[in-house]
């Protein structure tokens, strides 16, 4: 799956610029707080500085990636392989993502759709999230696409289970129904092909 340092390296890179929804940061403090309290309290020192959070407001990716950093560590010294605990966030932000707003009106569209049609608005949807990367969906069979990702700060792993999630939370599949493999493209993992079957 993906290691602290590639996601080390992802932040190094980061700018002020660069950009995601308060949402994101919610999902991953969420994700923190199920390891308990002292867990929480590492993980809301890197977004203390930011206030409140708003969920359709943009915030710095270096806060989001800071909290991802603290989890992976933490599920890390309990035995669990770091990428694994940011797969999990990412879920929880794809499950977070079908019940905000946003997520709801392209739930109800994507239910009234092919998988193929879901999975093709991706690369909208993460241009309207995000002030970073680039993003596209190819069609490889009837039951078969690929995304791929390029210079996406968020990662293989955390945008894995976002893409997995929120596909078929929004169109009320099984959770196994998706079977996927990404394949690192570069060091960082910041650019990577997500292949999905059904």
């Amino acid at each position: 799956m993906e290691e602290r340092r590639q996601l080390l390296a992802r932040l190094a890179k980061s700018r002020p610029e660069n950009q995601v929804p308060g949402m994101f940061i919610q999902a991953a403090l969420d994700s923190v707080q199920a390891l308990g309290p002292e867990a929480t309290k590492r993980a809301l020192k890197h977004v203390e500085p930011l206030g409140s959070l708003v969920e359709s407001y943009r915030y710095p990716v270096a806060s989001v990636l800071m909290v991802l950093d603290e989890l992976g560590q933490m599920v890390e010294a309990n035995g669990e392989p770091y990428g694994h605990a940011l797969h999990r966030a990412g879920m929880d932000a794809g499950r977070a993502y079908v019940r905000s707003a946003m997520g709801r009106l392209n739930a109800r569209m994507a239910a009234a759709t092919s998988i193929h049609s879901t999975l093709e608005r991706i690369p909208t949807a993460a241009a309207v999230a995000v002030t970073f990367g680039r993003h596209s969906y190819r069609r490889v069979g009837l039951a078969s696409g690929e995304l791929l990702f390029e210079l996406d700060l968020m990662g293989l792993a955390w945008n894995t289970g976002m893409v997995v999630a929120s596909t078929t939370a929004a169109m009320g599949l099984a959770p196994d129904r998706l079977q996927f493999e990404g394949i690192p493209l570069n060091e960082d993992a910041s650019s990577f092909l997500l292949t999905l079957h059904w």
